[in-house]
């Protein structure tokens, strides 16, 4: 099954707290990221964004759980947007 991306942000604690968030409510969702954050602590145009992805049956869930705890748009990827990987 395809997964969706419901949560970006570069702050790891802040993506632990959404994947709780999403866990605690029965949801299976994980963090995703595309550097080691320990070795490259910095970052710089989306280099060590983190992704919240969930399966895509329970995106909708997940968008209305996060939505509730995270009221910024910012924070919910573009609908146009390519999940592919």
């Amino acid at each position: 099954m395809d997964e969706i991306t419901v949560f970006r942000c570069w702050d790891e604690p802040m993506a632990d707290m959404a994947v709780g968030l999403l866990k605690a409510e029965g949801l299976h969702a994980h963090k995703l990221a595309d550097i080691v954050r320990s070795v490259h602590p910095f970052t710089f145009d989306g280099l060590g964004e983190i992704e919240v992805r969930v399966p895509e049956d329970e995106a909708e869930s997940a968008k209305e759980i996060i939505g509730a705890r995270f009221s910024e748009s910012e924070f919910f990827p573009d609908e146009n947007e390519s999940d592919g990987e």
